[in-house]
């Protein structure tokens, strides 16, 4: 890698901002990570981590470390006129993590951080990204810091990620709008401990005519409320009390409950914004910066994390001198579209929960049960709020060659046990058992071979077409297990070939006669590569 490449200046220690540190140190790309707090948070903020989100942290080693520290959600039941009007139950998640993980946003970012610590990299405390200086859009960036003692310091950066949040500097600079609304109503946060007999598997939602109350189970009897209508008027000197809590609670509740020992709380408003664009030139948005909504359907902090993994291997490649330019406009095309619907379903869902209507309410309770108790429904619901529904289907960068499975070119590729009948690279040639998660690497593309009659014959007949990529890939044989439903359903019976991106996502499925058309893929976004950038990239 060139040695004179200049860092990617990384604006915010949140969530969003640590993830793209991670995945890009992870390339051996240089990153400078800013963030103007001085201390980190301490308060619990985002509470949920989504099955898709714990997916993708598995694979890079950090998935179990936070299941350890969080609590297992297994359903969300929803009350209305004094009796639980429907339940909603997450085992029909299509993962081995078939929960909405409750976990404080402050365990998360220890987890992130401790993955810096291990990457080797430092987070810059109090240094505000200010402004851009001169840019030079063809090589480099030029930001303006400053520093705790007011000093100004100007630093060249390759490219800038903008993970400041919803007060972003950087997202103004560049000429960006956060279009959207902001909700008049006013809500109250509170984090407290619980007894009485609100089980802790669920979350639990409160409609009434007084407003509605959300309360998310922590574990050990730890919850984090949130509620509308508030009894007190918010204030910036005030904050809700316990006192206030506990009546909002039994106004709107039937099952009894005794809140005691609250560790922090808060008013705050809801907005919802996004901008219409993720990159300009060469400063890319993510998180908060990018999208805000509703915390109802715990989704913010799990898109944000997800945005930096779809950017960063792009990143990382092309800065690597691995792929086109033009790879990079996919951030933008691939991640807007699920922000739009994250923005929608947030909305619809919270005009559900915080409707006053007596005949709003009143529909609701009784088509919801019988809505809910579709098998369908429930599977729907369920894998678009753990994000596993996500899609890149309408990308450029999913390309279908013809394949006789359910996956398609730009799906998730789900994991499932098979056998591992060869690996590139592996001088071990007894198959084994493998699960498909454990075969693919976040750091490179995966081609799968499925039901490949001829292995040796296939092989060699993709070494001649892709060889000035194949260094960028792992390649796996595997075949499925006896009795094992996931293999056919999603891979078929017929031969099949499968690249998967950094990503998880498929990039291109095809059968063992469409290696023509891999190849078309690979000239279209990667670059050749010469002798000596290979060995530098087997070693990266």
């Amino acid at each position: 890698m060139n040695e004179d490449l200049k860092p990617v200046l990384i604006a915010g220690a949140g969530p969003t901002g640590m993830m793209a540190a991670i995945e890009l140190s992870r390339f051996n790309i240089p990153v400078r990570l800013i963030e103007k707090k001085a201390e980190p948070e301490t308060t619990s903020r985002a509470v949920g981590v989504q099955a898709r989100t714990l997916e993708l942290l598995e694979q890079r080693g950090l998935g179990s470390s936070l299941v350890k520290l969080g609590n297992p959600g297994l359903a969300m039941s929803n009350y209305g006129d004094g009796k639980r009007i429907f339940r909603l139950e997450f085992d029909r998640i299509s993962s081995k993590y078939n929960y909405l993980l409750f976990v404080s946003q402050a365990e998360t970012e220890n987890v992130l951080r401790e993955a810096l610590d291990r990457a080797g990299v430092t987070i810059e405390r109090n240094l505000t990204f200010l402004a851009l200086g001169q840019a030079d859009l063809d090589t480099k960036l030029t930001a303006v810091l400053r520093h705790r003692d007011g000093s100004l310091e100007q630093f060249e950066c390759s490219y800038l990620i903008d993970a400041e949040g919803a007060h972003s500097t950087a997202r103004g600079t560049v000429g960006l709008h956060f279009e959207g609304k902001s909700h008049v109503e006013d809500y109250a946060l509170g984090d407290l401990y619980i007894d009485g007999d609100l089980v802790e598997t669920d979350f639990h939602i409160f409609a009434s005519e007084h407003g509605f109350i959300s309360i998310f189970p922590m574990g050990g009897r730890r919850f984090r409320l949130m509620a509308d209508n508030p009894i007190s008027k918010p204030s910036k000197e005030t904050k809700p009390s316990l006192e206030e809590l506990q009546q909002i609670y039994d106004q709107r509740s039937h099952i009894p409950a005794k809140f005691r020992d609250m560790s922090w709380s808060s008013w705050f408003r809801i907005n919802s914004r996004m901008v219409n664009c993720l990159q300009v030139g060469r400063v890319f948005l993510g998180g908060d910066s990018a999208h805000i909504h509703s915390p109802a359907g715990a989704q913010g902090m799990n898109s944000g994390i997800q945005d930096m993994i779809n950017l960063c291997w792009k990143l990382a490649m092309v800065m690597k001198g691995q792929a086109k330019l033009e790879l990079l406009e996919t951030y933008s095309k691939e991640r807007l579209p699920v922000i739009r619907n994250v923005l929608k379903r947030t909305e619809a869902l919270n005009n559900a929960i915080a409707s006053e209507s007596t005949l709003f309410r009143s529909v609701f309770n009784y088509v919801a049960p019988w809505l809910v108790s579709m098998e369908n429904l429930q599977q729907n619901a369920t894998e678009h709020m753990s994000q596993l529904a996500l899609n890149y289907r309408e990308s450029p960068l999913s390309v279908s060659g013809g394949h006789s499975g359910e996956l398609r070119a730009g799906d998730r590729l789900p994991d499932f046990p098979v056998t591992l009948l060869h690996r590139e690279g592996s001088a071990e040639q007894r198959p084994r058992p493998a699960t498909i998660f454990s075969l693919l690497s976040p750091s490179f593309f995966t081609l799968l071979y499925c039901n490949i009659p001829d292995p040796a014959k296939t092989h060699s007949k993709i070494q001649s077409a892709i060889g000035p990529w194949h260094h960028m890939m792992r390649g796996q044989l595997i075949a499925a297990i006896p009795g094992q439903q996931g293999f056919e359903k999603y891979f078929g019976s017929s031969p099949s070939i499968v690249l998967v991106r950094p990503d998880g996502y498929v990039a291109f499925i095809g059968s063992d006669t469409s290696v023509a058309k891999l190849a078309e893929y690979c000239d279209k976004w990667l670059i050749p590569q010469t002798s000596s950038a290979k060995m530098e990239t087997a070693h990266a």
